[in-house]
C-alpha cells in the first residue's frame, strides 16, 4: 500500500513549529496602560496670542478653553504590544463626560509602529489625529535617512521631510523606551517626531524620587527636557525603578498656548 503521509515527518515539524511559537511567546509583552490626563490652562493667554497673532484655534484646541485652571480632562489608553523584533502601540485619549457631549465626543488617536533591538524601539510608522482634524502621518524612508510627513494619507505627496541620524522615536515610544533595558545614567539625546516635524529631545537624567503612587511610595527617576530660546517647551517624565514604565509625564506648552499637560500612570500593568 502506497503511503500518503510520512507521519514521523510531520509529527517532526508540528514539534518545530510549537517550540518556534513558544519562542515568539517568550519574547512577546503586551500590557494595557491606563492614564488621567489633565491640564491646567490659563485660556486668556491663549486668547490673546491668538488675537496678536491672527491665527484661529484648531477644533481641538477647544479643550482649552473650556479648562477653568486645572482639571482631570481625559482618560488615555496605551495598548503596547513588544516583541521580538518588532512592537506596536495604539492610543486612544477619551474625553470625560461633559467635554465630551460639548466637543462631540473627540478623541486623540495615536498609533506607532517599528522595530525592537537590543538598542531599543526604532519607529517605522507614527499617526496622530487630535479629534476631528486631519489625520498626521510621518513615514520613514529607511534608504534615504528621511522622515516623510504626510496629511490624511501616506499615499498622497508628503507635505515635508526631514532627515535624521540613528534611531529615531515618536511621541508614544519615548515612554516605553527603556522597557527591559537599563534607565540611562547621564543625559540622551533622543530625535522624536511628532508627526508634523522631527525634533532633538535632551533628556537629563534627574533626581531619584519616593514616587506618590496607588496609595504607596514607589522609587521612580526624573528625566527632563532641556529648553533653549528656539524651544521653550518643557517635558518631564518619571520612570519607575523597578520596571521602567512612565509614571508621569508633563508637557509645559509654549507661552503661545498658556496649558501644561500632566498624564499620570493609574497601575503599574503585569509585564
Amino acid at each position: 500500500m502506497k503511503t500518503i503521509f510520512n507521519y514521523p515527518s510531520l509529527v517532526k515539524s508540528f514539534i518545530v513549529a510549537l517550540l518556534a511559537m513558544a519562542g515568539l511567546t517568550a519574547h512577546a509583552q503586551t500590557a494595557q496602560f491606563e492614564y488621567d490626563l489633565k491640564i491646567t490652562a490659563d485660556p486668556a493667554k491663549r486668547a490673546a496670542y491668538l488675537k496678536q497673532s491672527g491665527e484661529a484655534p484648531s477644533p481641538y484646541e477647544q479643550v482649552f478653553s473650556l479648562v477653568k485652571g486645572s482639571m482631570q480632562v481625559a482618560t488615555v489608553v496605551d495598548k503596547v504590544d513588544l516583541r521580538k523584533d518588532q512592537y506596536h502601540i495604539n492610543s486612544t485619549g477619551t474625553l470625560a463626560a461633559v467635554l465630551a457631549t460639548v466637543l462631540n465626543d473627540q478623541k486623540l488617536i495615536r498609533d506607532s509602529v517599528g522595530a525592537n533591538g537590543p538598542n531599543g524601539l526604532v519607529t517605522n510608522t507614527y499617526q496622530e489625529k487630535r479629534g476631528n482634524t486631519e489625520l498626521l502621518i510621518a513615514k520613514v524612508d529607511a534608504p534615504k535617512s528621511i522622515i516623510n510627513f504626510y496629511k490624511v494619507s501616506s499615499r498622497s505627496a508628503p507635505i515635508g521631510t526631514a532627515p535624521y541620524a540613528g534611531k529615531l522615536l515618536d511621541m508614544l515610544t519615548v515612554g516605553y523606551q527603556f522597557i527591559g533595558r537599563d534607565l540611562p545614567a547621564k543625559s540622551v539625546v533622543l530625535p522624536v517626531t511628532d508627526g508634523r516635524s522631527l525634533k532633538t529631545y535632551t533628556l537629563v537624567r534627574g533626581e531619584p524620587w519616593d514616587f506618590p503612587f496607588d496609595g504607596a511610595k514607589v522609587k521612580a527617576i526624573r528625566y527632563y527636557k532641556t529648553t533653549s530660546k528656539d524651544d521653550t517647551a518643557t517635558f518631564e517624565i518619571w520612570f519607575s525603578e523597578k520596571e521602567h514604565v512612565p509614571l508621569r509625564s508633563m508637557i509645559g506648552l509654549n507661552a503661545q498656548y498658556g496649558a501644561t499637560i500632566q498624564v499620570d500612570l493609574k497601575k503599574i500593568p503585569k509585564l
